[in-house]
């Protein structure tokens, strides 16, 4: 607030007793300015930190309970933050009733209520009473809608096509929960020609990105082709004319689905090594479906051109992959990216890889692989190429005796694509027996990942004799549950598949245990073992008062090696969550810890505290926190194997994906280094982890 002092102190003629007094009125008049501002500041903490320690606790009580009924019961609470965040639970937590579900979501009518209702299974009569609900109560289409994406049927898409004048009225509030049900619905069920290419032209011409791209989702997504050449053409036309990159990028991945060299005749190459770095993502995927041409190796260069390393990735495996690569471009390769000193060094030995003739560059390889330990698996995938069975072997045999555990990992899953891609002829007995005892190695070795890995290997090598069974319950001597159970189910089918006889009062031993989650496994692999009811899942209790003493958003900062990413946290949606990131966080334990998994215009993944791969986690699980938000671009989710299995692995949206959408635990977004997340990399390192202090 900044106040004109002149004016508060009229003239300057006044005398100098006059000047004090106007001064000291003026200081009475800033201190209480200052004691207001401060008492309306404590006021609003005060009530954020009594809705954190004295409202939410109690309400956890039952959602760690998975209590519906109890659960239901906040849904009426006087604070709003309450009610939103009972109703989020809910999407969670099996509900009995749905038909008083619906009902009670239906005077609720929010948008958390009816994600509530889109997340679980309703009956044909349910659906019915939706469509009636939906033609009658305007006041409810939006959320309905919403339930329709997900839940809906032949009938649903009937309805929403017959009031589609409506959908797209000036009087709509709904227009894109319906248009992303219909993007759904109409690649499973049918929707005649004309009505469709109606539609499609419709949303073909739209600027809105959001909207586009809901009509345009199930194309996009399923990869499904538009036969009719007029709507491929109005499709592309949106490429050429529209510059949000969102749209451009529907219209050429639809576009090139349906008629991919056409498409990519029309595609203009001058912006290509400037391009939004998901357009160009999506146009390097892309480029696997047209034929060598000279134009396909001048887009492939401007993609090597670009400056985010994930595009030059993409492009440089799909060139490894394409069948009709001559070897001539191997001079580009080496100019753009194995010589570029301004390359990382994944990606210039990435560029090795996709050599036509790699062992001039075995020693630069040699040299990248050693700055990060995750990228040995580039360097074997190189020297496959290049060594005999023999010598391939013997380096693998190496890597497998190392202390090193992730040198370990990467060696064990190169074993397995390299027997794999073998000729038959070239699996001899010796060869065969060589193998055999490297898997045994591994597996002794008692680590989680390196045994999830080798196993799913020996279930496919046809390597398993009938002496093995007491080798391998030797090896599942090493592990006990709960904490192992990963191992025991990835073995469950091995067994079941060769040795179920005697592996019979193993996995009798094993069901006493009454263990759910493993018993259901072996159940759906073919053992006959009795259905028990689930034990309650035992969830960390959250620091109610660290939480309260965070601010009501606070910022998470990931200093990384790519530069620093900064992250609102949405304490009030996954308190849970985020207590257990914040006493990690303040432990250290995220420091140092790599991003293990990168899916290009899909997800960046790390947090694996515990081994660093994406098999570990803390000692503590956190209920799921599900979300009525959407996963869109800078979106934070907790990565899980299923409800209520959550730990410290976090996940960083590269772009709208709304099949996530109330699946998974959101808990933030990104408010600052957006562009680093785009470069990051498998293997690059959140090199310390901490909270911003205002």
């Amino acid at each position: 607030m900044i106040f004109n002092v002149r004016n508060m102190c009229n003239k300057r003629s006044l005398s100098m007793k006059v000047n004090k007094k106007c001064v000291k009125s003026m200081c009475a008049f800033l201190g209480a300015v200052i004691l207001l501002v401060s008492a309306t500041s404590c006021k609003q903490e005060s009530a954020y930190s009594k809705l954190v320690t004295d409202d939410y606790p109690e309400l956890y009580t039952f959602i760690f309970d998975r209590n519906a009924d109890s659960i239901l019961t906040f849904v009426d609470h006087p604070k709003e933050h309450i009610r939103e965040q009972a109703w989020r639970a809910l999407i969670s937590t099996p509900v009995q009733d749905m038909d008083a579900f619906i009902t009670k979501v239906q005077y609720s009518n929010t948008i958390e209520a009816w994600t509530s209702v889109s997340a679980h299974e309703i009956s044909e009569s349910q659906l019915l009473r939706l469509h009636d609900l939906w033609r009658n109560r305007s006041t409810l289409r939006k959320g309905i809608s919403l339930v329709l994406g997900k839940q809906g049927n032949q009938a649903s898409l009937d309805l929403l096509v017959q009031y589609f004048n409506e959908i797209i009225g000036e009087d709509s509030d709904y227009e894109y929960e319906a248009a992303l049900a219909i993007g759904r619905l109409m690649i499973d069920y049918e929707m005649g020609e004309t009505t469709q290419r109606s539609i499609l032209r419709y949303a073909a011409v739209l600027e809105d990105e959001d909207l586009y791209r809901a009509y345009m989702y199930g194309l996009y997504r399923s990869g499904e082709a538009l036969q009719n050449p007029d709507m491929i053409k109005a499709v592309w036309e949106a490429y050429e004319w529209v510059e949000s990159p969102e749209i451009r990028q529907y219209a050429l991945s639809i576009s090139f689905n349906s008629d991919a060299e056409w498409a990519f005749n029309r595609l203009p190459v001058v912006d290509i090594s400037t391009m939004d770095v998901q357009l160009a993502i999506e146009l390097a995927q892309q480029t696997s479906k047209v034929s060598w041409s000279e134009k396909l190796e001048d887009v492939y260069s401007k993609l090597l051109e670009h400056k985010n390393p994930v595009v030059n990735e993409v492009a440089l495996n799909q060139i490894q992959s394409h069948a009709d690569k001559p070897a001539s471009f191997d001079e580009a390769l080496v100019s753009l990216i194995i010589e570029n000193q301004q390359k990382e060094s994944s990606i210039r030995l990435s560029g090795i890889q996709a050599l036509s003739d790699k062992s001039p560059y075995l020693a630069l390889s040699n040299f990248h692989s050693k700055s990060n330990e995750y990228l040995l698996i580039k360097k074997l995938n190189i020297y496959k190429s290049v060594s005999s069975p023999d010598e391939y072997m013997d380096m693998l045999e190496g890597h497998i005796g190392s202390q090193n555990r992730m040198e370990v990992l990467f060696a064990a899953q190169a074993l397995s694509g390299w027997w794999g891609e073998l000729e038959a002829s070239d699996k001899t007995s010796s060869r065969k027996e060589k193998v055999r005892s490297m898997v045994f190695d591994l597996l002794e070795k008692g680590d989680r990942s390196i045994t999830y890995v080798t196993v799913s290997f020996l279930q496919s090598a046809d390597l398993l004799e009938q002496g093995d069974f007491n080798r391998i319950e030797n090896v599942l001597s090493q592990y006990s549950l709960p904490a192992d159970i990963e191992v025991y189910q990835v073995f469950g089918g091995l067994l079941f598949n060769n040795f179920e006889e005697q592996a019979r009062p193993l996995i009798d031993s094993l069901t006493q245990e009454s263990n759910t989650a493993l018993n259901n496994t072996l159940r759906s692999q073919g053992w006959d073992v009795d259905e028990i009811e689930a034990e309650p899942q035992k969830f960390r209790t959250p620091n109610w008062d660290r939480l309260a003493e965070l601010e009501y958003e606070p910022i998470w900062v990931l200093e990384t090696n790519k530069g620093t990413i900064k992250i609102a946290m949405d304490v009030l949606s996954a308190p849970a969550s985020i207590s257990g990131i914040d006493s990690l966080t303040r432990a250290g334990a995220y420091d140092s810890v790599a991003f293990h998994r990168v899916v290009p215009n899909f997800v960046i993944q790390g947090g694996d505290v515990e081994t660093g791969d994406g098999f570990g986690g803390p000692d503590y699980v956190v209920p799921t926190e599900a979300s009525a938000k959407e996963y869109r671009r800078g979106m934070v989710g907790i990565a899980s194997a299923g409800t209520d299995t959550e730990g410290s692995q976090y996940f960083v949206m590269h772009q709208w994906k709304p099949h996530l959408n109330a699946g998974y635990t959101i808990i933030g977004e990104v408010v600052e280094g957006v562009d680093v997340v785009d470069r990051i990399m498998v293997g690059d390192l959140v090199t310390k982890a901490y909270w911003q202090v205002n």
